[in-house]
């Protein structure tokens, strides 16, 4: 801040022909205080900000460089910036930058949305490195529901709220709080007996808009497919916990059937049969599926701008260090989990497991 209004009282003063003697004389003070002031080695006492803004014909607004709060193109900026730290400087140094800018701009529910997000993003990053990864977990679980709560209420965009409503659920049910989450879910819009978009596609056709009606049907398909995942995966867990292992099989490939067709990352799948492998007892089977499911990995990019059904419709290409926070976390993951002990004294584990350890590169 002190750079910026020092910035701000020197350009402002050239613009008016002012030698920095000359305002110092319009406002008593030496010459010497007003360089300080335009180099940032000092600020202006506070009683002297009403009189300098007059000196500068300016606003004290305009002098501290004030927004009530940022404006739509600032906020993604901000939300850019915080992610290329989180990225490449990891979760504490993201963490540092974001609460200063929730510090500079309190009643900003969009940024803290963006923070909070960011934050629920890079969990995998800050387990990685947690000494108890439990305990970091719920604190800042806890941290992303504040900001959800408060981004919720301090928004004035319906759309915004409704999606920070979303988030809030998701954290509950993560922190164990089901009545909570299961409250919130009441409170969502209903949902529409015709989806607006499905209205607009056929707008889109009807005109012969078909770049439109490409680029939203691109997205529609990408969030239905996405839909189907996630229920033939609970469907498949469902299925697992009441040991009807027919039904599991049968979710389970469904499943994975899905990601072919699509062209998707195939290690959720895997993992999905590994686990119902182990239920079943079958170690061999398991055993294979874990050699697969570490080359899924290995070739895991979850890039899928080039993919033809789902080109120029993703959002977001991590990055290689998000992959590899994903690799440590899949990582972690194996090496605690007690499921993998039947089969991880096994030469072909050890030998999988190596080919992971290998890619991921030794942390800063």
């Amino acid at each position: 801040m002190q750079l910026q209004i020092g910035n701000i009282i020197a350009r402002a003063r050239r613009a008016k022909e002012l030698t920095q003697e000359n305002l110092a004389d319009m406002l008593g003070v030496s010459a010497a205080a007003v360089s300080k002031w335009e180099t940032g080695a000092s600020c202006p006492d506070i009683t002297l900000l009403s009189p300098l803004a007059r000196a500068l014909g300016m606003t004290v607004d305009a002098l501290l460089d004030f927004h009530a709060a940022p404006a739509d193109e600032e906020i993604h900026a901000i939300a850019k910036r915080l992610h290329e730290i989180f990225d490449k400087e990891g979760f504490d140094a993201g963490r540092q930058a974001a609460e200063a800018v929730l510090r500079e701009y309190p009643t900003s529910g969009s940024l803290k949305l963006a923070a909070g997000s960011l934050y629920y993003h890079y969990l995998a990053s800050a387990l990685n490195r947690a000494e108890d990864a439990g305990q970091a977990a719920e604190e800042i679980s806890r941290r992303c529901l504040a900001l959800f709560e408060q981004g919720e209420a301090q928004s004035t965009d319906a759309k915004e709220q409704t999606v920070a409503k979303m988030l809030r659920i998701n954290t509950l049910t993560m922190l164990g709080r089901y009545e909570e989450a299961e409250h919130l879910i009441g409170e969502l819009p209903a949902k529409q007996a015709v989806d607006p978009d499905v209205l607009r596609l056929n707008l889109y056709v009807a005109q012969d808009k078909l770049a439109d009606a490409e680029l939203l049907s691109r997205r529609a398909l990408l969030t239905h497919v996405g839909e189907v995942s996630t229920a033939l995966m609970n469907l498949a867990t469902v299925a697992r916990r009441q040991k009807d292992f027919a039904a599991a099989h049968r979710f389970v490939n469904a499943f994975c059937a899905v990601d072919e067709l699509f062209g998707l990352d195939r290690s959720n799948g895997l993992l999905l049969g590994i686990m119902l492998a182990q239920d079943e007892g079958d170690n061999e089977k398991a055993l294979a599926l874990f050699e697969q499911y570490i080359d899924a990995q290995l070739a895991c990019t979850l890039d899928y701008r080039d993919n033809p059904f789902f080109a120029a419709v993703q959002t977001h290409v991590p990055t290689p260090n998000e992959i590899a926070e994903t690799r440590r976390l899949a990582l972690r993951a194996i090496e605690e989990d007690e499921r993998y002990a039947p089969i991880r004294d096994e030469p072909r584990f050890r030998a999988a497991l190596g080919r992971l350890h290998a890619v991921i590169p030794p942390e800063a």
